[in-house]
């Protein structure tokens, strides 16, 4: 029950926070996802554990999704639990830890047995380019053992492309794109009958429909020119003029020279928000995967800034008054965004 709650409050504040964290927010394909059907949702990994918040606040279903295992030999085994995180066993955590993987698919197919949704990293582990890396076999095989439990029912894949404007900074805009649903039944017969060949089948067209939800489906000679064109400069354009635009090489403005002057009036207004900031860099200094570091703010965001707003506002108020203090907070609120703005103008790489 405690779980429960918990999991109902930090689905919808993350859905309420992903429009503060980021500039703009662009949703496209919602639509797709059937009401009444279990749903996978086959996803890339451009940061660490916010791509998961950010697609399971946005489901309209309860959605677990599939974590790797070290993450639960932490203190936080507990919240990943009430955050419907299942661990997933590879074999570079031991041998011996494979067969827990059972317990893994079990719970997987109870939660789409009740028409609940489940998301996967398919590339397999997470990366900082914009184009979808090689698939690994195992979404496909989890999904065709899934149906093939429970062949009354139609399992569906969602395609899913999480499109950053910036890997490592907050207040740019994200593109998160839903493609159109692949019934895994369709495959089942070829998997029953080769299981190498129905897996490797239903891979391709995950793939497919993975790059038509990406700005830049694939790696190339022209990626570097290609990902420059991924900048605040062209945030106004919708995410399909964007990609023809990436695709053609026409119509879109190149990345600005960096602005020095901007970028560092930008850190000096940290001032104001010292505290969680001076935290956030303490934090970040003994992170050497910088995929980790947009993830990081965001737990920030969500739990160490409302906290320092309230103390800001409380200590205000007293030494002050209630007025006087709404008035500081609400500064130190706008100050925070000036500041991400500045820094953003600056073009400044990270």
């Amino acid at each position: 029950m405690v779980k429960s709650l918990v999991y109902q409050i930090i689905k919808y504040y993350c859905r309420f926070l992903v429009h503060f964290f980021f500039a703009k927010v662009e949703i496209i394909g919602r639509e797709n996802i059937p009401k009444n059907l279990p749903v996978i949702y086959s996803s890339n990994h451009q940061n660490a554990f916010m791509d998961a918040l950010i697609i399971g606040g946005l489901s309209p279903k309860i959605t677990y999704s599939v974590t790797r295992s070290d993450v639960f030999k932490t203190q936080l085994q507990w919240f990943l639990d009430a955050l419907k995180m299942i661990p997933i066993y590879r074999i570079r955590d031991g041998f011996s830890q494979l067969a827990k993987n059972e317990e893994t698919f079990r719970k997987i197919n109870s939660s789409l047995f009740r028409g609940h949704a489940l998301t996967i990293f398919s590339e397999g582990n997470h990366g900082n380019e914009f184009f979808l890396r090689n698939l690994s076999k195992g979404s496909s095989r989890m999904a065709l053992e899934a149906q093939e439990k429970m062949d009354h029912l139609d399992l569906q894949v969602i395609p899913v492309g999480l499109n950053y404007f910036h890997h490592q900074r907050p207040f740019n805009k994200i593109s998160i794109v839903f493609g159109q649903p692949i019934s895994v039944k369709n495959f089942l017969p070829i998997y029953i009958k080769q299981k190498a060949k129905g897996i490797n089948q239903m891979r391709e067209i995950i793939d497919q429909g993975m790059r038509n939800c990406l700005l830049i489906p694939a790696d190339g000679p022209n990626y570097r020119e290609q990902r420059n064109f991924i900048n605040r400069q062209n945030e106004s354009q919708s995410f399909q003029q964007l990609r023809q635009g990436i695709a053609s090489g026409k119509g879109l403005k190149p990345l600005c020279k960096p602005n020095k002057f901007l970028y560092w009036l930008g850190k000096c207004l940290g001032i104001f928000n010292f505290g969680p900031l001076w935290l956030l860099q303490s934090i970040l200094s003994g992170i050497t995967d910088i995929v980790f570091y947009c993830s990081v703010k965001w737990a920030l965001a969500m739990f160490v800034f409302p906290v320092w707003f309230l103390l800001i506002l409380g200590l205000s108020s007293f030494l002050l008054d209630i007025r006087w203090g709404l008035m500081i907070v609400l500064m130190c609120i706008v100050m925070l965004y000036v500041r991400q703005y500045l820094i953003k103008r600056s073009n400044i790489p990270h």
